[in-house]
């Protein structure tokens, strides 16, 4: 018999906080749009063509009736939803203040809920929902000056808008003549090398063109189909190949003419130093300004043009205005590492009885890409709100942890209860940190854990489907489950891992240590993902509140069934020591018939795209073993090194085609 399928109905949640008060003001035009554009029953009542303005606004529903008739549970999913992802938590990126009110937040609604706090502080201080822990260090710009010195012209260029320091780079000051090297690419098609041989960088200043070899439309010459670019144009082995000749700096300017929106932006992403000296993007304008004042008888453009179609009698690398005395450029470049501290955020439902020493977790991750510096599929500089990815798996933590926590005041008061961890949990996106830090350090023994429940992007379900993954090796599972499966409303896209697969999300973690899981997402993904469009006015908040409903009956259920499940041998696969060093750049999922994987999707500038990969590509052949499934395609991305160029061999429209891989850096901060 199926137990409490739907979450008890709340006329009045009390969501609201110290924090979501402090914000109403600035939110409430945003949660009155979104109750509009959100709530289909809206959306269906169309105003008749031809109306006068007056018909218009009378045919459409007030917005505090819209929100006054939704379900209680959406009423206060929707809240939830909006402050997680509104501008004011800044894409909630570890380290940031957005990121430090987010986690305020769901604390705030923790206790409110009545969970308990589960950490106790070395100090003895009062108890607390914050597990602390750190993400390394974060480099700070602590000084970046550019100073052109070449003929009548002393003057600096101008931070933020000339140019800016780069991550690619390390600390320091050198004063040089500059030194034109190109695209900066050796053995690049046809023979095609940046470096005249014999010319020396050591102690100059290198001026590097952004991108490859272009046309006369500033598309690229080499990439498969004339659109985008191939690998050769990434920053690693551009830069690689640069300062193993000892430059002083590298300047990498912005191309004139490409075919590319980057152009317009400073930055050049997250990701390692690639250098021991400073790297500075510099503008287009700036670069031609710097160009003219040192070599006054060419432009930028002459020298794009030159690196864009060599010649055999001309040089590909040499130094601008020849040896003029006097004529060099200043540059100093110098970062401090801040620690980054962040924090999961933890609280208990305490069981009782013969089964409250036994803990299920609920968790999901509460961090995003803030302004899309590493992870976004479109680049950095624009807000990334995760108002799917995962706002709305972290409003559904919230609202299990009110749900569950009545449903077992209402129990009798001898009932046998498991305990419930409701965890948030912080730096998933920079590799599942927070949840493997939890548990390496857990509150209650993880062979005490008898289930992990995960929440990842439940914000938009399309035509009710919802993809639920299940440890294969949790002996019953699949059976005790479905009939929750069946009776949510919601089509159950059901999916068996084994163990060391099913990653991509925190439960993962839990998973490579022998604890069952369940695992919800979207079962079809939208083409928003880790972009600035993933906004909360998309998201299906009935729907939402589905999964919501059908995690808290099977979360309920385990709570009271007598047997834990009973993992079959070999359940537990290694855990992630360190985060990997490199990113492909891809999502993919496993063929059914075993056969590869399938590209679902592809990073926007990432290694993928960047060797020509496309969504809808199977990938049958990795760094030359048949590739079967993703757990073998992850164990093998672990092995390599930034700059790692690796085989590929993919079916395209029938086709098999090989394709090199040049695997860029994993970003060091989060």
């Amino acid at each position: 018999m199926l137990e409490d399928t739907m979450i008890p109905q709340h006329s009045n949640r009390g969501t609201r906080s110290f924090l979501s008060a402090l914000v109403a003001g600035s939110m409430a035009s945003a949660l009155a749009w979104t109750a509009i554009v959100a709530t289909p029953q809206v959306l269906a009542q169309d105003t008749p063509a031809g109306a006068p303005p007056a018909a218009a606004e009378s045919a459409r529903p007030q917005i505090h009736t819209t929100i006054a008739a939704a379900d209680p549970d959406v009423q206060a999913f929707n809240e939830h939803l909006i402050i997680l992802a509104s501008p004011w938590m800044e894409g909630r990126l570890p380290g940031t203040k957005g990121m430090e009110r987010a986690m305020d937040y769901m604390e705030d609604q923790f206790k409110k809920a009545g969970l308990q706090p589960a950490f106790q502080p070395s100090d003895g201080s009062a108890k607390t929902y914050r597990q602390p822990f750190s993400l390394g260090g974060k480099r700070e710009v602590i000084e970046e000056t550019i100073v052109v010195k070449c003929g009548d012209v002393d003057k600096p260029l101008t931070v933020d808008t000339d140019f800016k320091l780069t991550s690619l780079g390390r600390s320091g000051a050198a004063e040089g003549a500059l030194a034109f090297v190109g695209y900066g690419i050796e053995n690049g098609p046809d023979g095609y090398n940046s470096f005249t041989e014999g010319h020396s960088l050591e102690g100059k200043i290198a001026v590097l063109l952004r991108f490859e070899p272009m046309d006369d439309k500033g598309n690229s010459r080499w990439s498969e189909g004339g659109s985008g670019w191939s690998g050769r144009a990434g920053f690693q082995g551009k830069i690689a190949a640069v300062a193993k000749r000892k430059p002083a700096a590298i300047l990498v300017v912005n191309t004139p003419g490409a075919n590319d929106p980057r152009i317009g932006s400073l930055s050049a992403g997250g990701g390692r130093a690639m250098a021991d000296v400073p790297v500075f993007m510099v503008s287009t304008e700036a670069g031609e300004a710097l160009v003219k004042a040192c070599d006054p008888t060419r432009s930028l453009m002459d020298l794009r043009k030159l690196a864009d179609e060599p010649k055999a009698d001309a040089p590909m690398s040499f130094d601008l205005g020849g040896s003029r005395e006097g004529s060099v450029v200043a540059v100093a470049g110098r970062t401090e590492e801040r620690p980054v501290k962040t924090d999961n955020i933890v609280g208990v439902l305490p069981g009782r009885g013969a089964l409250a020493k036994e803990v299920i977790v609920i968790g999901g991750h509460l961090d995003h890409l803030g302004m899309g510096d590493f992870g976004s599929r479109e680049g950095p500089g624009k807000l990334h709100p995760g108002a799917d990815d995962n706002a709305s798996g972290s409003a559904g933590i919230i609202l299990l942890g009110e749900s569950l926590r009545e449903a077992y005041d209402a129990e009798p008061a001898d009932a046998s209860l498991r305990t419930i961890v409701f965890i948030g949990f912080s730096a998933e996106e920079s590799g599942l940190i927070g949840s493997r830090y939890y548990v390496d350090n857990p509150i209650y023994p993880i062979k005490d854990t008898v289930l992990m429940m995960n929440f990842d992007m439940i914000g938009r379900i399309l035509n009710k489907r919802l993809s639920v993954t299940s440890s294969a090796n949790a002996k019953g599972m699949t059976e005790w489950a479905k009939p929750y499966f069946d009776n949510s409303g919601l089509t159950v896209v059901h999916n068996a891992a084994r163990a060391g697969g099913g990653g991509g999300s925190d439960h993962a973690s839990f998973q490579a240590v022998g604890v069952p899981i369940l695992f919800a997402i979207i079962a079809d993904f939208h083409d928003d993902y880790h972009t600035s469009r993933d906004t909360y006015d998309l998201i299906d908040r009935e729907a939402s509140v589905q999964a919501v409903r059908l995690w808290h009956a099977l979360a309920f259920a385990m709570a009271k069934r007598e047997q834990r499940f009973e993992m079959e041998e070999g359940a537990t696969g290694p855990m992630r020591a360190q985060p990997m060093r490199v990113r492909a750049g891809m999502r993919t999922r496993e063929v059914d018939d075993g056969s590869g994987l399938e590209v679902v999707d592809v990073t926007k500038d990432g290694s993928a795209e960047k060797a020509g990969i496309k969504k809808g590509d199977k990938i049958i052949k990795w760094n030359k073993k048949d590739l079967k499934d993703r757990a073998a395609f992850v164990e093998d991305l672990r092995t390599h090194e930034p700059g790692a160029k690796v085989q590929a061999v993919v079916m395209r429209d029938g086709q098999e085609l090989t394709i090199y891989v040049e695997l860029f850096a994993a970003p060091v901060n989060p």
